[in-house]
């Protein structure tokens, strides 16, 4: 299966596919998550502290070889919160379509917790180093909201 051909044509803008050795983690940005800017650090159990360390959410992440970064946009006059919620619905139905195709082991990060997944702040990724690798734009100077999440898989 071609996951970035899957990707766009289940309505990412964006997908592309990286080491997983080559995610930039920053143990600083669990501070987001214990500030409880989403509302769900202690009360989710995707989300710090129930979801595990730093480094424990880094190993997990590390046993697998590669990561299928997916991105969306979205204007800024869009309701943020159903934007995201399509988003990782999105990631939710292409992580089904590799489980189907053979590939049963992944991990998903999700743009912001989502039912059962960990978001990306709470592994700590640095989203915009993520993307800057595999050219695509975190922050852009437009109208547009960028929505990242990823399916991290074992190549072969």
């Amino acid at each position: 299966m071609d996951y970035i051909k899957e990707a766009k044509e289940l309505g990412f803008t964006n997908a592309a596919i990286m080491d997983t050795q080559k995610l930039v983690f920053k143990p600083e940005y669990r501070k987001f998550c214990e500030e409880n800017r989403c509302g769900c650090y202690n009360i989710n159990p995707a989300c710090p502290p129930e979801s595990g360390t730093v480094e424990f959410m880094k190993q997990r992440a590390l046993v697998y070889e590669k990561t299928l970064i997916l991105q969306t946009m979205q204007s800024k006059d869009m309701d943020y919160k159903m934007a995201k919620l399509a988003h990782n619905k999105l990631t939710e139905q292409l992580a089904s379509r590799i489980k189907k195709s053979g590939n049963t082991d992944l991990l998903i990060m999700s743009a912001g917790p989502y039912k059962h997944y960990s978001c990306m702040s709470a592994y700590c990724v640095d989203a915009s180093e993520m993307a800057n690798a595999v050219g695509m734009i975190c922050w852009g100077n437009d109208d547009k909201i960028r929505y990242f999440s990823q399916i991290v898989f074992h190549e072969g």
